[in-house]
């Protein structure tokens, strides 16, 4: 049985909008008082063309909200995933900023948001282009900018905010800033180099869901600081999906490291699992525990979730010999 798990399992489900997606520009200013344009953004949905620096930025995704924020570009609303976007809607990887905070439970409202008269829609997944194209009648909208992904690197959209808002070196600055300590940590930690990692989730059906591709934005994370998915676990879905397995399996978690996930609850969770104490990960210490409030820092990464989720991951990384 396949699956999309966690808090991106509910956006993808639940949101029903479609945004525009971003490519390239000519100028270089960095000025956030000055207005460059047009920019044509490429995305999965074809090009978005913004025709000036926007003043009205609405976002539907975090990923984005916190590369505006990191850029200094002011967000007038941003529409937040209530239950899975940080205690009180705010990741406390986010530095405090002023903004309005929409939550939502279902889908984004297209009234409600139209009422902000935005004049871009940073959106990422949306589920067919009617829904972008439906967003686009409003403004100008960014959905993901990949083929064949859900999920944007943080790298690509904080670099296409850049370019949308005319702070290119900034950005770059601001990836190469991160990219330096992903690279510090896998100095730190050479005996962790090379060695497995597994991604689980105790849904509320009392199944784990396991992360099974490289190509998974908490796989490409994990990558960055140097380890590997586990084969074995990759061996469970053939297609390179996320899967779910009975907690009876819960032998095929013995990588060096883990990363769990408790939908509901507390490490309390997997330690009653049959067998998970006596797994080499859970023996060592090498475990990450997530909870609702902070799990997005690993599947949908951001400009300021990575940091975080490097502090996050490092006493892990510390009891792998």
């Amino acid at each position: 049985m396949r699956f999309k798990f966690g808090h991106l399992a509910v956006v993808l489900a639940a949101v029903s909008l479609v945004v525009g997606a971003c490519s390239s520009a000519d100028s270089d200013s960095d000025s956030s008082s000055s207005s460059s344009g047009p920019v044509t953004i490429t995305h999965q949905y074809g090009t978005t063309e913004i025709p000036s620096t926007p003043k009205r930025p609405v976002t539907l995704n975090w990923t984005w909200a916190d590369s505006l924020i990191k850029l200094d570009v002011p967000i007038t609303a941003e529409f937040v995933l209530e239950g899975y976007s940080g205690e009180n809607n705010r990741f406390e990887w986010t530095p405090a900023h002023s903004s309005t905070v929409v939550p939502y439970t279902a889908t984004p409202d297209i009234a409600t948001l139209a009422k902000y008269k935005p004049d871009v829609i940073l959106a990422g997944f949306l589920p067919d282009k009617a829904s972008w194209e439906r967003l686009q009648q409003i403004a100008p909208t960014i959905p993901v900018l990949e083929q064949g992904t859900q999920v944007d690197s943080w790298e690509d959209v904080t670099t296409t905010a850049g370019e949308i808002f005319d702070k290119r070196t900034q950005a770059a600055d601001a990836v190469a800033e991160v990219n330096d300590q992903l690279a510090q940590v896998k100095s730190t930690y050479p005996k962790a180099q090379g060695k497995t990692f597994s991604f689980a989730q105790f849904t509320q059906e009392n199944q784990l869901g396991v992360i099974t591709s490289d190509s998974d934005a908490a796989s490409k994370l994990m990558g960055q600081m140097g380890l590997v998915l586990d084969p074995t676990v990759k061996s469970l879905s053939p297609n390179g999906d996320r899967t779910l397995v009975s907690p009876e399996r819960i032998d095929v978690l013995r990588s060096d490291l883990l990363i769990l996930w408790p939908l509901a609850g507390g490490p309390e969770v997997f330690e009653k699992v049959p067998g998970f104490t006596s797994l080499p990960a859970v023996q060592r210490g090498s475990t990450v525990y997530l909870d609702n409030n902070n799990a997005a820092a690993f599947s949908s990464p951001s400009i300021y979730s990575v940091p975080w989720a490097i502090k996050k991951v490092e006493p892990a990384l510390a009891k792998i010999q």
